[in-house]
Protein backbone atom coordinates (compact mmCIF):
# COMPACT_ATOMS: atom_id res chain seq x y z
CA UNK A 1 0.00 0.00 0.00
CA UNK A 2 3.01 2.40 0.33
CA UNK A 3 2.24 3.74 -3.19
CA UNK A 4 -1.59 3.50 -3.48
CA UNK A 5 -3.10 6.83 -5.34
CA UNK A 6 -4.97 8.93 -2.89
CA UNK A 7 -8.72 10.08 -3.82
CA UNK A 8 -8.67 13.75 -4.84
CA UNK A 9 -10.53 14.14 -1.08
CA UNK A 10 -7.59 12.48 1.04
CA UNK A 11 -5.29 14.70 -1.01
CA UNK A 12 -7.79 17.91 -0.10
CA UNK A 13 -7.50 17.13 3.42
CA UNK A 14 -3.89 15.81 3.93
CA UNK A 15 -2.03 18.99 1.57
CA UNK A 16 -2.95 21.48 4.57
CA UNK A 17 -2.29 18.98 7.40
CA UNK A 18 1.17 18.32 5.86
CA UNK A 19 2.11 22.40 5.96
CA UNK A 20 0.75 22.52 9.27
CA UNK A 21 2.72 19.54 10.49
CA UNK A 22 6.23 20.89 8.70
CA UNK A 23 5.35 24.32 10.19
CA UNK A 24 5.15 22.75 13.83
CA UNK A 25 8.27 20.79 13.42
CA UNK A 26 10.21 23.86 11.94
CA UNK A 27 9.04 26.13 14.58
CA UNK A 28 9.92 23.45 17.27
CA UNK A 29 6.47 22.96 18.83
CA UNK A 30 6.87 19.27 19.22
CA UNK A 31 3.67 18.40 20.98
CA UNK A 32 1.56 20.18 17.91
CA UNK A 33 3.78 18.15 15.69
CA UNK A 34 2.81 15.06 17.06
CA UNK A 35 -1.55 16.03 17.28
CA UNK A 36 -1.05 16.57 13.36
CA UNK A 37 0.34 13.36 12.90
CA UNK A 38 -2.39 12.08 14.67
CA UNK A 39 -4.47 13.81 12.51
CA UNK A 40 -3.07 12.82 9.07
CA UNK A 41 -2.71 9.31 10.54
CA UNK A 42 -6.76 9.24 10.90
CA UNK A 43 -6.89 10.12 7.58
CA UNK A 44 -5.32 6.66 6.28
CA UNK A 45 -7.78 3.71 6.75
CA UNK A 46 -5.60 0.57 8.43
CA UNK A 47 -4.60 -1.35 5.56
CA UNK A 48 -3.03 1.93 4.40
CA UNK A 49 -0.41 1.92 7.20
CA UNK A 50 2.53 1.67 4.95
CA UNK A 51 1.80 4.37 2.89
CA UNK A 52 4.83 6.38 2.20
CA UNK A 53 3.20 10.10 3.03
CA UNK A 54 1.51 8.65 6.24
CA UNK A 55 4.99 7.20 7.84
CA UNK A 56 6.86 10.20 6.25
CA UNK A 57 4.47 12.81 8.32
CA UNK A 58 5.31 10.35 11.42
CA UNK A 59 8.63 10.61 10.50
CA UNK A 60 8.99 14.02 10.81
CA UNK A 61 7.06 14.39 14.43
CA UNK A 62 9.63 11.79 15.49
CA UNK A 63 12.55 13.85 14.08
CA UNK A 64 11.10 16.70 16.29
CA UNK A 65 10.64 14.70 19.07
CA UNK A 66 14.29 13.55 18.70
CA UNK A 67 15.31 17.60 18.59
CA UNK A 68 13.36 18.13 21.80
CA UNK A 69 15.22 15.28 23.44
CA UNK A 70 12.46 13.15 23.70
CA UNK A 71 14.43 10.07 23.01
CA UNK A 72 12.91 6.81 23.99
CA UNK A 73 9.64 8.34 22.03
CA UNK A 74 11.42 9.25 19.38
CA UNK A 75 13.30 5.75 19.28
CA UNK A 76 10.16 3.64 19.56
CA UNK A 77 8.73 5.77 16.67
CA UNK A 78 11.44 5.10 14.08
CA UNK A 79 11.39 1.34 15.07
CA UNK A 80 7.92 1.81 14.03
CA UNK A 81 8.78 3.15 10.62
CA UNK A 82 11.25 0.46 10.07
CA UNK A 83 9.25 -2.11 10.65
CA UNK A 84 6.75 -0.68 8.64
CA UNK A 85 8.96 1.13 5.31
CA UNK A 86 10.70 -1.48 2.57
CA UNK A 87 14.06 -1.72 3.48
CA UNK A 88 15.07 -0.47 -0.01
CA UNK A 89 13.56 3.07 0.63
CA UNK A 90 14.67 6.16 1.73
CA UNK A 91 12.12 6.14 4.60
CA UNK A 92 13.58 3.33 5.93
CA UNK A 93 17.81 5.03 5.81
CA UNK A 94 16.09 7.76 7.34
CA UNK A 95 14.23 6.34 10.17
CA UNK A 96 17.33 3.71 10.70
CA UNK A 97 19.77 7.16 10.52
CA UNK A 98 17.63 9.02 13.51
CA UNK A 99 17.37 6.13 15.47
CA UNK A 100 21.22 5.65 14.86
CA UNK A 101 21.40 9.28 16.86
CA UNK A 102 18.73 8.11 19.54
CA UNK A 103 21.51 5.27 20.09
CA UNK A 104 24.46 7.51 20.62
CA UNK A 105 22.05 9.87 22.91
CA UNK A 106 22.01 7.04 25.07
CA UNK A 107 25.31 6.07 25.03
CA UNK A 108 24.38 2.83 22.70
CA UNK A 109 27.28 3.74 20.41
CA UNK A 110 27.80 -0.63 19.42
CA UNK A 111 23.85 -0.28 18.09
CA UNK A 112 24.46 3.11 16.51
CA UNK A 113 27.76 1.52 14.46
CA UNK A 114 25.32 -0.81 13.51
CA UNK A 115 22.81 1.19 11.91
CA UNK A 116 25.31 3.46 10.47
CA UNK A 117 26.92 0.41 8.76
CA UNK A 118 23.22 -0.97 7.62
CA UNK A 119 22.53 2.38 6.66
CA UNK A 120 25.88 3.38 4.50
CA UNK A 121 25.61 -0.23 3.01
CA UNK A 122 22.02 0.94 1.88
CA UNK A 123 22.94 4.22 0.91
CA UNK A 124 23.29 3.56 -3.23
CA UNK A 125 19.90 2.68 -3.35
CA UNK A 126 19.54 6.89 -3.38
CA UNK A 127 19.15 6.71 -7.43
CA UNK A 128 20.26 10.63 -7.33
CA UNK A 129 23.68 10.91 -7.53
CA UNK A 130 23.54 14.56 -5.63
CA UNK A 131 20.69 13.42 -3.42
CA UNK A 132 23.07 10.68 -2.48
CA UNK A 133 26.30 13.06 -1.67
CA UNK A 134 23.55 15.17 0.17
CA UNK A 135 22.19 12.91 2.69
CA UNK A 136 26.00 11.36 3.26
CA UNK A 137 27.05 14.43 4.29
CA UNK A 138 24.44 15.27 6.03
CA UNK A 139 24.63 12.17 7.69
CA UNK A 140 28.33 12.46 8.56
CA UNK A 141 27.93 15.95 9.70
CA UNK A 142 25.13 14.94 12.21
CA UNK A 143 27.36 11.66 13.47
CA UNK A 144 30.02 14.18 14.52
CA UNK A 145 27.83 16.45 15.74
CA UNK A 146 25.87 14.20 18.01
CA UNK A 147 29.51 12.51 19.37
CA UNK A 148 30.37 15.88 21.05
CA UNK A 149 26.82 16.31 22.20
CA UNK A 150 27.00 12.44 23.64
CA UNK A 151 30.00 13.04 25.65
CA UNK A 152 28.97 17.04 26.52
CA UNK A 153 25.97 15.61 28.58
CA UNK A 154 26.14 14.89 31.93
CA UNK A 155 29.92 16.12 31.46
CA UNK A 156 30.68 18.46 34.05
CA UNK A 157 28.76 20.19 37.05
CA UNK A 158 30.73 23.36 37.35
CA UNK A 159 28.75 26.12 38.79
CA UNK A 160 27.59 28.19 35.70
CA UNK A 161 27.32 31.53 37.02
CA UNK A 162 25.25 33.96 34.50
CA UNK A 163 27.26 37.23 35.03
CA UNK A 164 29.94 35.64 35.20
CA UNK A 165 29.45 33.84 32.31
CA UNK A 166 27.79 36.99 29.94
CA UNK A 167 31.37 39.00 31.65
CA UNK A 168 33.38 36.67 29.35
CA UNK A 169 31.50 36.56 26.44
CA UNK A 170 31.38 40.30 25.92
CA UNK A 171 34.87 39.95 26.58
CA UNK A 172 35.57 37.90 23.82
CA UNK A 173 33.45 40.00 21.33
CA UNK A 174 35.57 42.33 21.92
CA UNK A 175 38.78 40.97 21.97
CA UNK A 176 38.35 37.84 19.71
CA UNK A 177 37.66 36.56 16.13
CA UNK A 178 34.81 33.71 15.14
CA UNK A 179 37.60 31.60 14.39
CA UNK A 180 39.06 32.42 17.71
CA UNK A 181 35.74 31.67 19.76
CA UNK A 182 35.52 28.57 17.80
CA UNK A 183 39.14 27.46 18.91
CA UNK A 184 38.00 28.53 22.50
CA UNK A 185 34.57 26.28 22.36
CA UNK A 186 37.00 23.43 20.85
CA UNK A 187 39.29 23.01 23.45
CA UNK A 188 36.76 23.12 25.52
CA UNK A 189 35.52 19.76 24.51
CA UNK A 190 36.02 17.15 26.43
CA UNK A 191 38.52 14.92 25.74
CA UNK A 192 35.72 12.30 25.75
CA UNK A 193 33.80 13.44 22.90
CA UNK A 194 36.78 14.27 20.48
CA UNK A 195 37.61 10.16 20.98
CA UNK A 196 34.04 9.37 20.47
CA UNK A 197 33.60 11.70 17.52
CA UNK A 198 37.03 9.74 16.01
CA UNK A 199 35.59 6.06 16.50
CA UNK A 200 32.55 6.34 15.27
CA UNK A 201 33.46 9.08 12.30
CA UNK A 202 36.47 6.61 10.95
CA UNK A 203 33.83 3.66 11.56
CA UNK A 204 31.31 5.79 9.43
CA UNK A 205 33.62 6.47 6.94
CA UNK A 206 35.41 3.39 6.15
CA UNK A 207 32.05 1.88 5.09
CA UNK A 208 31.89 4.86 2.68
CA UNK A 209 33.54 3.62 -1.17
CA UNK A 210 36.88 5.28 -1.34
CA UNK A 211 35.42 8.05 -3.95
CA UNK A 212 33.20 8.83 -1.18
CA UNK A 213 35.12 9.12 1.19
CA UNK A 214 37.10 11.72 -0.53
CA UNK A 215 34.57 14.39 -0.91
CA UNK A 216 34.19 14.32 3.23
CA UNK A 217 37.18 16.32 4.89
CA UNK A 218 40.08 14.41 6.76
CA UNK A 219 40.04 12.52 9.97
CA UNK A 220 42.95 15.43 11.17
CA UNK A 221 40.92 17.96 9.74
CA UNK A 222 37.70 17.24 11.94
CA UNK A 223 39.62 17.20 14.99
CA UNK A 224 41.02 20.59 14.98
CA UNK A 225 40.14 22.90 17.83
CA UNK A 226 38.15 25.20 15.70
CA UNK A 227 36.45 22.55 13.35
CA UNK A 228 35.20 20.58 16.64
CA UNK A 229 33.93 24.12 17.84
CA UNK A 230 32.01 24.86 14.36
CA UNK A 231 30.60 21.77 15.15
CA UNK A 232 29.82 21.60 18.82
CA UNK A 233 28.28 25.25 18.05
CA UNK A 234 26.15 23.74 15.22
CA UNK A 235 24.38 21.19 17.92
CA UNK A 236 23.81 23.68 20.65
CA UNK A 237 22.63 26.14 18.20
CA UNK A 238 20.56 23.25 17.07
CA UNK A 239 18.84 22.42 21.06
CA UNK A 240 18.94 26.16 21.60
CA UNK A 241 17.03 27.34 18.45
CA UNK A 242 13.60 27.02 20.50
CA UNK A 243 14.30 28.76 23.37
CA UNK A 244 16.07 31.90 21.32
CA UNK A 245 13.76 31.82 18.14
CA UNK A 246 10.33 31.19 19.52
CA UNK A 247 8.29 34.49 18.63
CA UNK A 248 6.06 34.75 21.44
CA UNK A 249 9.79 34.58 24.18
CA UNK A 250 11.27 37.64 25.40
CA UNK A 251 14.44 37.19 24.80
CA UNK A 252 13.12 37.09 21.17
CA UNK A 253 11.60 40.29 21.02
CA UNK A 254 14.08 42.41 22.67
CA UNK A 255 16.63 40.75 20.36
CA UNK A 256 14.15 41.31 17.20
CA UNK A 257 13.92 45.42 18.33
CA UNK A 258 17.45 45.53 19.42
CA UNK A 259 16.83 46.56 23.01
CA UNK A 260 20.28 47.52 24.67
CA UNK A 261 19.29 45.97 27.66
CA UNK A 262 18.96 42.29 26.35
CA UNK A 263 23.35 42.71 25.61
CA UNK A 264 23.38 44.57 28.95
CA UNK A 265 21.53 42.34 31.21
CA UNK A 266 22.86 38.77 30.24
CA UNK A 267 19.79 37.76 28.79
CA UNK A 268 21.56 35.74 25.83
CA UNK A 269 23.95 33.61 28.35
CA UNK A 270 20.89 33.33 31.06
CA UNK A 271 19.03 31.47 27.85
CA UNK A 272 22.34 29.27 26.76
CA UNK A 273 23.52 28.08 30.51
CA UNK A 274 19.13 27.20 30.39
CA UNK A 275 19.46 24.97 27.56
CA UNK A 276 22.73 23.60 28.55
CA UNK A 277 21.45 22.80 32.01
CA UNK A 278 18.29 21.14 30.36
CA UNK A 279 21.03 18.85 28.43
CA UNK A 280 23.04 18.11 31.90
CA UNK A 281 26.19 20.09 30.00
CA UNK A 282 27.78 22.64 32.76
CA UNK A 283 31.30 23.88 31.41
CA UNK A 284 31.00 28.09 31.94
CA UNK A 285 33.47 28.79 29.47
CA UNK A 286 31.72 26.81 26.64
CA UNK A 287 28.78 28.96 27.52
CA UNK A 288 30.61 32.00 27.26
CA UNK A 289 31.96 31.03 23.95
CA UNK A 290 28.18 30.11 22.70
CA UNK A 291 26.54 33.22 23.99
CA UNK A 292 29.45 35.43 22.35
CA UNK A 293 29.13 33.73 18.57
CA UNK A 294 24.83 33.90 18.95
CA UNK A 295 25.39 37.82 19.67
CA UNK A 296 27.10 38.53 16.89
CA UNK A 297 24.00 37.91 14.92
CA UNK A 298 20.98 39.79 14.57
CA UNK A 299 17.57 37.89 15.48
CA UNK A 300 16.60 36.87 12.30
CA UNK A 301 19.84 35.70 10.87
CA UNK A 302 20.59 33.89 13.90
CA UNK A 303 17.11 32.53 13.77
CA UNK A 304 17.13 31.73 9.69
CA UNK A 305 20.52 30.05 9.58
CA UNK A 306 20.41 28.05 13.21
CA UNK A 307 16.87 26.17 11.99
CA UNK A 308 17.65 22.87 12.83
CA UNK A 309 18.44 21.14 9.54
CA UNK A 310 16.95 17.58 9.10
CA UNK A 311 18.13 14.54 7.84
CA UNK A 312 15.36 14.20 5.80
CA UNK A 313 15.82 15.43 2.38
CA UNK A 314 12.87 17.70 1.10
CA UNK A 315 11.35 15.62 -1.80
CA UNK A 316 11.25 19.18 -3.54
CA UNK A 317 14.36 19.73 -3.81
CA UNK A 318 16.05 16.74 -5.31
Amino acid sequence: MSSTKLTDDQLKKLQPLEVELKHAVLSGDTDKAIEVAKQIQALFPNEWRTHHRLLRAKLWAFESCLDANRISYAQRGFIGIRKLSASNTRLYLEASSLLAVCHLRSKDTSSAKKLIKEVIEKINNISSEKTKHQFQKRLIERVEEECILTELIGSNDLNMDIEEIQAKAILLIQRSSDDEIFKLIGNSVPTASIDLLRDVRTYALNQLPAPDRKLLPSPEKVEEPKKVGKATFAVIKRIAWKTFCNPDSTIYKLWKNRVPKLFNEGYFSAAVVTTMSDFKIGIPLLASGISALIMRYTAEEFCDVSKPKGLMIDRGKE
